[in-house]
């Protein structure tokens, strides 16, 4: 029976002469404040958009006959008949805002020349001539200029005129009448009737079919793995001038945007399409969202550092065995649960920063807590070495790098891809920056700034 009371005084010298280390958790242990809302930056979108008019000039060509003819026969003087045959629109884009409209003109005619009549009958036998017509017709060339106008209705206005008007193989005067400027003269009407046709046909071009669709895909939520959804939210629209390449039709769509990123859906509505504003050119845009890192994972990657460590006081020492990360406010919380000289658990406290050019996060002025500390110091001074906190803080350290790549890899991808109605979105992400760290309950949220480009082409249905 003695032996038994001995062997139980003897364990808890043994327990006392271990010690155990438990304190009382920081009264701010899991507390949080309230995340500073994700700043909104107002960011200009640039899309490029190209159309072929083609159609409506065509259908401007095909409207106004090719091929005409004509006569002027008084009894005295020059009597003649002529013809007239027009190619199709040689269709040359002039930059911004400016179409040339070339036509291959081809004519010919003949006829006879009465120097005098009496009683509406030639006095003398007329002298008759002929050209273009038993032979190789002549040519002429004709200029047209298209000057368009952008109108709020999202429509085109066009103003059409005649610019050139030049012979190629002029005919010679004939009896004393410049027989070429003649015949040009009468086919001015009718390239005044051509050139009211295209504006009639160019006025029923609408913008609003070809932008309506890539505004309203733009409103719709892009998904980004990791992250969450990204919205563009375009607010005003803009359209730059109106360039001409051949019979194509480019210009740019501007779009002052409000991007956010958010964990969840969006289920917002689609805005209607809004009046034209003044086009900005500008083609970048800038978001912030919050990337999240797991408190166990940031445990694992503190331990493995750790977990080499042994740290040696005089004759005394701990290892340590596992440690938990958790929030404290504004502060991060370290509870470490240790072996050696003494066992038991350990509460630190220090102000998470980071470092936005190397990409780390770390944790400063790593403080026992105040339950802790009072504790060390009745019965284990020595853990209040400066050195062992000096390690604990050195290992504070994680290279975000990883998480970071991660998310310029999705935000990348998810700013490359096919949208519905042959639209694709096309983007780069320029540039991915940390801003602020704020503690959570169960991760700390790392808020990064993210800038890039993005844009959107058409694509065949």
């Amino acid at each position: 029976m003695k032996q038994f009371q001995y062997l139980g005084i003897l364990s808890i010298l043994i327990l006392n002469s271990c010690g155990l280390i438990k304190p009382n958790p920081p009264m701010d242990m899991n507390a949080v404040v309230e995340v500073k809302p994700l700043p909104v930056v107002v960011s200009q979108v640039n899309i490029p958009l190209e159309i072929d008019l083609m159609p409506f000039f065509k259908m401007a060509d095909d409207k106004v006959d090719k091929t005409f003819k004509g006569s002027d026969k008084p009894c005295q003087g020059l009597r003649y008949e002529y013809k007239l045959n027009r190619s199709s629109f040689n269709i040359e884009g002039k930059g911004i805002g400016l179409l040339g409209l070339g036509l291959d003109l081809q004519y010919g005619a003949k006829g006879e020349y009465c120097p005098m009549c009496i009683m509406d009958k030639c006095a003398t036998p007329p002298v008759g001539f002929q050209i273009g017509f038993d032979e190789p017709m002549k040519r002429a060339k004709i200029g047209i200029d298209c000057k368009f106008k952008l109108l709020p209705s999202y429509k085109i206005q066009s103003s059409t005129s005649i610019t050139e008007l030049t012979p190629v193989d002029p005919i010679k005067v004939i009896f004393g009448f410049d027989v070429t400027n003649m015949l040009l003269n009468r086919i001015k009407p009718y390239l005044g009737d051509l050139s009211k046709m295209v504006d009639k046909e160019i006025s029923k071009v609408d913008l609003k079919p070809f932008i309506k669709p890539v505004f309203d895909q733009l409103q719709q939520d892009i998904y980004i793995d990791k992250i969450g959804y990204l919205k563009i939210q375009p607010k005003e629209l803009s359209l730059s001038d109106l360039t001409f390449n051949k019979s194509k039709l480019s210009f740019s769509i501007g779009l002052k945007a409000t991007p956010a990123i958010q964990s969840t859906k969006w289920l917002t509505p689609l805005a209607p399409l809004p009046n034209l504003a003044p086009y900005k050119a500008a083609d970048g845009f800038e978001v912030f969202t919050d990337v999240s890192m797991n408190y166990d994972s940031l445990a694992i990657q503190i331990m493995s550092y750790l977990s080499k460590e042994k740290f040696v006081v005089g004759k005394d020492f701990i290892i340590v065995q596992k440690l938990r990360l958790f929030a404290a406010k504004y502060k991060l919380g370290v509870e470490v649960s240790f072996i050696g000289s003494k066992s038991g658990t350990l509460f630190l406290l220090g102000v998470p920063t980071f470092d936005a050019s190397k990409r780390i996060v770390s944790v400063k002025q790593v403080e026992y807590d105040l339950s802790t500390k009072n504790l060390l110091l009745k019965s284990a001074k020595w853990l209040l070495n400066e050195t062992i906190r000096k390690k604990m803080e050195e290992a504070m350290v994680v290279d975000i790098t990883p998480t970071l790549a991660s998310a310029e890899k999705g935000i990348n991808e998810s700013l490359n891809k096919k949208l519905d109605g042959g639209i694709y979105l096309k983007g780069n992400l320029k540039k991915l920056t940390i801003t602020d760290i704020s503690p959570r309950q169960t991760e700390i949220l790392v808020r990064v700034q993210i800038s890039g480009k993005v844009g959107v082409t058409m694509l065949d249905k």
